[in-house]
C-alpha cells in the first residue's frame, strides 16, 4: 500500500476512521427503507404464479381461504388480502342473525342434555371438531379424520404413533377367592382356546390375559366375545380382577358371569335367571359395573418414545407431602419409577415383556406438554440390559388407581385449565416458569398394558401392531391427549381400529357372536340401501354372476350344503392344538384330523392373492380344480339368465302408465280446486310422502334380490367353500388380502385332493384368481 492512500480503517488499530460509542437506530433504519420497502414488496406481491393459499400443505387447506381471509395463518393474511384486491373482494357476508348468535348460557347443561342418548367421551368436543362421528354400541364415537389421512394412519401405526380413545370400553370388577374366581370361569371358557384366567403368567397381576368367554358350559357353542382382564395384585384372602368388555358383549357378559356365579350344577338354571342382577353378590363373589376409565391406545414403535417424554413419576418429596400416594408403599413407588426410568430407553415396546403391567404416579402431564408441536425421539445411544427386562418386580402393576376412594378424592381437586394457567404465570416467582415439584398441582396415578403386536414371523412382520394403553382416571382425559398429540402422535378412529385389526389379521367381530350378528345386520342394511339408491341401469345384476348372497354372508346354508344336514348353530374353530395341525396340513399337503362337530365348525384363515386382483367383502371362496391352477387367468364366471327380468320390466312399463294415469288425474283436480278457489288443499297433495316402501318398490326390490336362499355350494361353476368378511389391500405385505371363514368338510375335501390353494371371485366380478390361504390363530 502506498504512503499517500488514506488508511480506511478504524483508528484502534492504526487506521484513520474513529467509530461512535453509540449508534441511531432511527437514522440507520432510514438510511435502509428503499431496501426495507423492495423487502415488504415481495412478501406482499409475490411474483410466483401460486397463490398464497395454495402454498400451503394439503392438510391445512380449506375451500373457503380463496374468499375469507381469517381462515389463513395470521402471518399469510395481508398478503392474501392484497390478492383478492387484485382479483376484485368479494361482497362483504351479512352479520349473522342474532338467534345464530346467541350461544347456550351454560354449555354444560346443553352438553349433557345432548349425551342423554347417546354417551360422550370426555375427549368428544376435540373428535367433534376434527372427525366424522358415528353412533355405535349407545356412544357418539369418532370414526375417521376429515382429513384424508388414512396412509398417514398407517404409517403412524407402522413407523411412528397412532392414538386412539378406547374410553368406550365397559369395566367389570370381579372380587371373591381365587377358587371361586376360577370355578366361574371354568364354566364360561376352555383351555383350548389359550391360558387360562388362572394361568401363573397373569395371577400375580404383572401380565394383561385375554380370554374367550362362551356361555354357561356351551362350548364350543355360544360363543360370547374376547375379554381382556388383569389381576390387582394384593395380599389378603380376596383378590379383585377387572375384565375390560367391548360395549357390543357388555351386557351379554355380565348375564354370563351372574348365570356362572349362580349356578353350583346344571339343574340351577330356573334359580339363576330369578336371582339375576347386574351388581350382586352371588356364589361368593362380587361383580360391579364400574364407572368408565379412560383409556388410549398408542400403536407404533414412537409409542414409547411419546410416553417417556410425557410421563415423568412424582419425586420423593411428593410422595412423602401427597394425601393418598403416602397410603400405598411410598417405596414401592420409587422403586416402581426407578424401573420405569430403566425402561425408557427402548426403542419400541415390542422389546419390552408382553403384556406388562406397569402402574405409575405421574405429574400433570400440562407441565410436560411443548409450546410447538414436536416429535418425540428415544435416545439410540444407550441399551437396555437383557436382566432389567426380565426381573419385572411383582409390585410393577400395583396402582392407586383401582382404588375407586381415590378417584373421587381426584375429580374434587382436579385444576381446569384456567386455574391451570392463572397458578402458573401469577403464583410462581417467575411468571410462566414450570415447577414440576410444585406440591398445589395434583398428582395422577395411570396404569400402563404393553401390547407385544405380531409374534408370528411367517404370518406378520414381527413387532408390527405393538404399543401401549394408558388407563388414566375421569377428569384428566384432554389434558394427558393434548399432550400426546404435542409430541406427535396422530389421533384416529374406528376405521383406524378396524384397518389396525385387518393388517394384523384378526376379526373384531366373530360371525358365532352375537355382536358379529349385528354388525353383519348393519353392513348389510348400509350396502343394501346404498344398491337400491342406484338407477337400475347402475346397479350390478347380481342373478346373471350367480351371486345370490351379495350383502351377507349365509354361514348356516354354507354348513349345511357342506353336511347335508340343515344346521341353526354353528361355531369358530378356536382350538390352539387343532389350528395348529390344520396349518400343517396345509403346507405339507396333509389330511387334516377329524374333530367333533364337523358339520358345523368354521376355520378362520387369511387370504392372501397370488397375482393381481383386489379382494372386496363379501367375495366368495371357491373349491379350485387342477386345471385351474394353470388356466387361472382365463377363468370366469360365464353369463347366467335372469329369471325375473322380463317381469321387471313389464311392471315398470306398468307403473310408468300408472304414473301417468296418476298425474293426468291431480292435474285436473288441481284446475278445479283452482275454479274454485281451494288453494290449500293443492298444497296439502304436495306435501303427501311415503315412509315406507310401496308395494311396488318392494315388488321390484324381491325381483332383484330374492331374500329366499336355498343353496350356495353349486350355484357357479366352482363350489363355494367360505367367504370374505373384510377385504382390502394389505400394507404390510404389499398386495390383496383378506380375512374370511372356510366350512371345515370343504376344508377338509380340498386337502384331500392334494391342493392347498383357492379361489376367489368378488360378489361384483365374474373373474376367479388364484389365492394362497393361511390359517389364523389369534383369533
Amino acid at each position: 500500500m502506498e504512503e499517500t492512500e488514506a488508511k480506511e480503517f478504524d483508528a484502534s488499530i492504526g487506521g484513520t476512521e474513529h467509530l461512535p460509542f453509540s449508534a441511531n437506530s432511527l437514522r440507520f433504519a432510514s438510511s435502509r427503507s428503499v431496501e426495507i420497502a423492495a423487502m415488504t414488496e415481495s412478501i406482499l406481491r409475490p411474483s410466483k404464479s401460486k397463490l398464497i393459499f395454495q402454498t400451503l400443505p394439503v392438510h391445512m387447506r380449506r375451500r373457503v381461504m380463496s374468499h375469507n381471509c381469517k381462515r389463513l395463518p395470521r402471518r399469510l393474511r395481508r398478503g392474501h388480502l392484497e390478492q383478492l384486491k387484485k382479483s376484485g373482494l368479494p361482497p362483504k357476508q351479512k352479520r349473522p342473525s342474532r338467534k345464530y348468535r346467541r350461544r347456550p348460557a351454560n354449555l354444560l347443561e346443553e352438553y349433557n342434555r345432548r349425551q342423554r342418548q347417546h354417551i360422550w367421551l370426555e375427549t368428544h368436543i376435540w373428535h367433534a371438531k376434527r372427525f366424522h362421528m358415528t353412533e355405535r354400541w349407545e356412544h357418539r364415537l369418532p370414526y375417521a379424520p376429515c382429513d384424508k389421512a388414512f396412509r398417514a394412519c398407517y404409517r403412524g401405526s407402522s413407523a411412528h404413533c397412532l392414538l386412539q380413545d378406547i374410553s368406550y370400553y365397559t369395566p367389570i370388577q370381579i372380587t371373591g377367592t381365587v377358587a371361586k374366581i376360577k370355578e366361574v370361569f371354568a364354566k364360561i371358557t376352555s383351555c383350548m382356546c389359550g391360558l387360562s384366567i388362572g394361568a401363573m403368567a397373569y395371577i400375580n397381576g404383572t401380565r394383561q390375559g385375554t380370554v374367550h368367554i362362551y356361555g354357561v358350559n356351551t362350548f364350543p357353542f355360544g360363543y360370547v366375545g374376547k375379554v381382556e382382564f388383569i389381576w390387582v395384585p394384593s395380599d389378603s384372602i380376596n383378590k379383585t380382577l377387572w375384565l375390560f368388555v367391548h360395549p357390543s358383549q357388555a351386557s351379554i357378559i355380565q348375564s354370563v358371569l351372574t348365570d356362572a356365579s349362580c349356578l353350583q350344577d346344571d339343574n340351577d338354571y330356573e334359580v339363576a335367571n330369578k336371582k339375576r342382577k347386574v351388581d350382586s353378590v352371588t356364589g361368593g363373589i362380587e361383580i360391579k359395573v364400574m364407572q368408565r376409565f379412560n383409556r388410549f391406545r398408542l400403536t407404533g414403535p414412537n409409542s414409547h418414545a411419546i410416553l417417556a417424554e410425557s410421563l415423568k413419576c412424582i419425586s420423593e418429596d411428593l410422595i412423602k407431602n401427597s394425601k393418598w400416594t403416602s397410603l400405598h408403599k411410598p417405596k414401592d413407588l420409587i422403586e416402581k419409577n426407578e424401573y420405569w426410568e430403566s425402561i425408557s430407553t427402548a426403542k419400541s415396546p415390542a422389546q419390552l415383556p408382553s403384556h406388562m403391567v406397569v402402574g405409575l404416579v405421574v405429574i400433570d402431564p400440562r407441565l410436560r406438554r411443548p409450546r410447538h408441536r414436536t416429535k418425540a425421539k428415544q435416545n439410540t445411544d444407550t441399551e437396555i440390559n437383557t436382566d432389567t427386562l426380565l426381573k419385572i418386580p411383582p409390585y410393577l402393576s400395583n396402582s392407586p388407581l383401582w382404588d375407586m376412594r381415590i378417584h373421587e378424592s381426584i375429580k374434587k381437586e382436579l385444576m381446569t385449565n384456567g386455574q391451570f394457567v392463572k397458578h402458573i404465570t401469577k403464583n410462581n416467582l417467575v411468571p410462566g416458569a414450570v415447577d414440576e415439584d410444585d406440591p398445589a398441582l395434583q398428582c395422577i396415578p395411570v396404569v400402563l398394558v404393553q401390547r407385544p403386536g405380531s409374534q408370528n414371523s411367517e404370518f406378520k412382520k414381527l413387532g408390527y401392531g405393538s404399543g401401549w394403553d394408558i388407563i388414566i382416571p375421569s377428569g384428566y382425559a384432554l389434558p394427558f391427549w393434548l399432550t400426546f398429540i404435542m409430541f406427535g402422535a396422530r389421533s384416529g378412529g374406528l376405521r383406524e381400529t378396524e384397518s389396525l385389526a385387518f393388517e394384523m389379521g384378526e376379526c373384531q367381530f366373530p360371525p358365532d357372536s352375537n355382536a358379529g350378528q349385528e354388525n353383519e345386520n348393519r353392513i348389510e342394511s348400509e350396502m343394501r340401501d346404498r344398491y337400491f339408491k342406484l338407477p337400475p341401469s347402475k346397479r350390478v345384476n347380481y342373478n346373471k354372476i350367480a351371486i345370490n348372497s351379495p350383502f351377507r354372508c349365509p354361514w348356516n346354508i354354507l354348513l349345511s350344503d357342506w353336511s347335508d344336514d340343515k344346521t341353526n348353530e354353528f361355531f369358530v374353530l378356536r382350538n390352539k392344538t387343532m389350528l395348529n395341525d390344520i396349518q400343517d396340513s396345509i403346507t405339507q399337503k396333509k389330511h387334516i384330523p377329524n374333530i367333533e362337530n364337523a358339520s358345523m365348525c368354521l376355520v378362520p384363515v387369511y387370504i392372501k392373492i397370488t397375482a393381481k386382483g383386489s379382494l372386496q367383502r363379501h367375495a366368495l371362496i371357491c373349491l379350485p380344480e387342477e386345471s385351474d391352477l394353470v388356466n387361472v387367468k382365463t377363468l370366469f364366471e360365464p353369463h347366467h339368465e335372469d329369471p325375473n327380468e322380463k317381469t321387471r320390466k313389464l311392471k315398470r312399463k306398468e307403473h310408468i302408465k300408472s304414473l301417468k294415469k296418476i298425474k293426468k288425474k291431480t292435474y285436473k283436480l288441481k284446475k278445479k280446486l283452482q275454479q274454485e278457489k281451494k288453494p290449500m288443499y293443492a298444497k296439502k297433495l304436495r306435501k303427501i310422502h311415503r315412509q315406507e316402501p310401496s308395494e311396488y318398490v318392494k315388488t321390484m326390490r324381491e325381483l332383484w334380490l330374492s331374500s329366499q336362499i336355498e343353496t350356495v355350494r353349486k350355484v357357479g361353476a366352482r363350489e363355494v367353500m367360505g367367504y370374505v368378511v373384510q377385504g382390502a389391500f394389505s400394507f404390510t405385505e404389499a398386495r390383496s388380502c383378506g380375512v374370511g371363514y372356510i366350512a371345515y368338510n370343504a376344508l377338509k375335501h380340498l386337502l384331500d385332493t392334494g391342493i392347498n390353494q383357492v379361489l376367489v371371485r368378488n360378489p361384483t366380478s365374474r373373474k376367479y384368481r388364484l389365492a394362497n390361504i393361511v390359517i389364523i390363530r389369534n383369533t
